[in-house]
């Protein structure tokens, strides 16, 4: 794209009008076989949770500075902003945590999730969509974290909206290898989005079960999933300490509508008109604060994705089989975990567990303090 044509564009906050056209563009890619209506319904009932709420939940677009209006724009994405403890980030803004060295407890801070970034197919190949990612860290990120002078072969910064511009940091997961986000960095000189630990451990659920004590164990519904999601971010915010050999350490909280939004959405686009036993349960609680919450992947192989697992080593066989009881009930193929933890990984392995380096859904952050990304440890870096 010439110099020309990259001033001439901009990154505005869409229009309903606007939102609306980026949703129908979407459906297609990302309805997981919906129907129009039923995607955008679904995009809807997003926008009633709580993540949303308050202008958390933004969608952007690229378009020409002189019609920033136009239905015709170039791509859009989505941000939701977060608030955090400890160095920590659809505009995503999330609760979550950051930790340095020499800290007493955690601190609050303000971080960023992007998502749904998406260019028609007439427009790419141009640049769009990485200009827009360029573009975006000038909206998101803290002024004062980021370079002196705006490019000025971009011509002017886009502008700023109220209730943004103040992050530390924004992760986003890459469906497009690792490259292309780390090359849209607030100037062309500068990193942008670096991938961090993609590793996925999977079960075949039609592999042998173990003996599995099924006692003391309560299987939790929405309700009391979404209890349980409070209870962990006030253990995670008493407990987080950061990463020995980095500078500082951030991770998200999974109350506040974070987690409900990663794992419920997903209920309507199988339970709603589709045939399928209602799922009364999302999560799992044993003692010793054991416990597991999911989702379900409705795609082939279908899965049962966890979000959040805490477990010892001595728990984990039964927690396990709990688990994989709960997916043969709903036919699932196999059940997955991001990013099992180092403690984890001889019992996991034991049980039957893959552990691979995944190539889609690459967790990527992009770091605005003073310290190198290499510096900067990513905990709890789950689904």
């Amino acid at each position: 794209m010439d110099t020309t044509a990259l001033a001439s564009l901009s990154l505005f906050v869409a229009t309903p009008d606007q939102i609306l056209e980026s949703r129908r563009r979407t459906a297609l890619h990302w309805g997981r076989g919906l129907s129009l209506e039923e995607y955008l319904a679904r995009e809807e009932f997003v926008d009633k949770q709580e993540v949303a709420r308050d202008g958390r939940l933004i969608t952007w677009v690229l378009a020409p500075r002189r019609d920033s209006t136009s239905l015709d724009f170039l791509c859009s994405c989505k941000t939701i902003k977060v608030s955090l403890f400890g160095p920590v980030a659809h505009r995503f803004r999330r609760d979550g945590l950051v930790c340095f060295p020499s800290d007493v407890k955690p601190r609050t801070v303000v971080c960023y999730g992007i998502s749904a970034v998406f260019t028609p197919s007439r427009f790419r190949g141009k640049g769009y969509a990485s200009h827009m990612m360029h573009l975006l860290h000038w909206v998101i990120a803290d002024p004062s974290l980021l370079p002196a002078v705006f490019p000025s072969e971009w011509g002017a910064p886009p502008p700023r909206v109220t209730h943004t511009g103040d992050g530390l940091f924004s992760v986003l997961w890459s469906d497009v290898g690792a490259g292309f986000y780390m090359r849209c960095g607030p100037t062309k000189d500068l990193d942008g989005w670096v991938v961090r630990s993609p590793f996925s451990t999977t079960w075949d659920v039609k592999q042998e079960s173990s003996n599995t004590d099924t006692t003391g164990w309560t299987l939790l519904d929405e309700s009391g999933v979404v209890k349980l999601w409070e209870d962990d971010a006030e253990y995670i915010t008493r407990t987080l300490s950061p990463a020995d050999d980095y500078k500082v350490s951030f991770s998200f909280l999974p109350h506040k509508g974070v987690a409900t939004l990663s794992q419920f959405w997903r209920r309507i686009d199988f339970l709603d008109k589709r045939g399928h036993t209602p799922i009364p349960h999302w999560g799992i609680v044993g003692g010793s604060n054991t416990f597991a919450t999911w989702t379900f992947e409705m795609m082939s192989p279908k899965t049962l994705l966890v979000t959040r697992l805490n477990s010892s080593p001595a728990d984990f066989e039964n927690l396990l089989g709990m688990v994989m009881s709960v997916a043969r009930k709903h036919a699932m193929e196999k059940v997955e975990v991001y990013n099992l933890p180092d403690h984890l990984q001889f019992p996991a392995t034991r049980l039957g567990g893959i552990t691979v380096e995944r190539d889609e859904h690459l967790p990527s952050f992009k770091w605005y303090g003073k310290e190198h990304s290499s510096e900067v440890a990513w905990l709890l870096n789950e689904r």
